[in-house]
Order: structure tokens, then sequence, then C-alpha cells
């Protein structure tokens, strides 16, 4: 079986690697979240993203990488005060979610979900959840968008900020 750490990009290190079906067709996918090194002098909200990786598995039982995107999860320090935004990634039979937070007093979170499709042998965004808390007066503002405002948007494309954001409260 192929390491999955040959799939880390040069000069990043594995933040975080899941196994799970990603395609739906029962095999043991990989969903690879890659972290760059943090630079001296870096302030709060500068660094680079990191590149969350789909390997897929192939007809040998080996790893191959289908999708990449460096967009999705931002660097170590654009969480803000909150800290790492990185929060978690979980892999269901064909889909997976990536979920990221931060800010201060008015915290963020968004979660974004992806279904495979097989007509497209590609990962869709499938829903998108945004949601701003004030931490002192406890208002919240949630947002839920799926494909019907978004239309069909690639994994490997996708940009969280081409969304409309959720706004101060």
């Amino acid at each position: 079986m192929v390491d999955v750490d040959s799939f880390v990009p040069a000069g990043m290190k594995a933040l975080e690697t899941l196994r799970g079906d990603l395609t739906g067709a029962g095999h043991s996918d990989v969903l690879l979240i890659s972290s760059p090194p943090s630079k001296a002098g870096e302030k709060l909200g500068q660094g680079e993203p990191r590149v969350v990786s789909v390997l897929v598995q192939d007809q040998n039982g080996g790893l191959k990488e289908a999708a990449r995107n460096s967009k999705i999860v931002p660097c170590a320090r654009c969480g803000g005060v909150a800290g790492d935004p990185y929060g978690y990634a979980r892999i269901d039979k064909g889909t997976f979610l990536i979920s990221v937070s931060g800010g201060s007093r008015e915290r963020w979170a968004e979660d974004y979900s992806f279904r495979y499709d097989p007509a497209q042998q590609s990962w869709l965004l499938d829903r998108v959840v945004r949601e701003v808390t004030d931490t002192e007066t406890e208002q919240n503002k949630k947002t839920e968008l799926t494909s019907k405002e978004f239309g069909t948007i690639k994994f490997s494309d996708f940009d969280p900020a081409s969304l409309p954001q959720t706004g101060t409260l």
C-alpha cells in the first residue's frame, strides 16, 4: 500500500489523515489535510492556507490524488484569538465534511459538505452552514446554503470567499 505521507506537498506536514469511503464504492480512501510550517514574524491572520487532498483507492489497492483544494482550510493563525481555525473533518459513505471556525468577540463557524457525483467523477459542494455568534450579547446568525443557491461547484474549484458572507451581528 502507498504511504499517505508521499502525498503531502513538499515542505508541509500532515495535519490530519482520515480514512473512509469517499466515492461510495466501498474502498478505503483518504482525506488528507496538510499544513505548511509557520514562518517567523507571522501575525494573526497571516500564513499560508492548508491543502486538502482527496486520495482514492485505485484498482490495484494503491492511492492516487483525485482532487486538491487550498482555499477551504485557512492558515493556522487565521482563526483570530480563538486559535487554529481547523476544527475537524468527517467522512461518510460518498460524502465528506470540513469544519472551520474562529474569531474573537464574534465567533464564526463554517461547515462545508461535499458529495461524490459519479457522472462527473468529482465531489460537488452539497451544503454550507455558516454561523456567527456575538459572545457578549449571545446574538446568533446562521445561514444554510445548498446547491440551489450556489449551483454546481467542484471541490477542487471551491473558494469559500465566492459565497455570500454571514456577516456581522
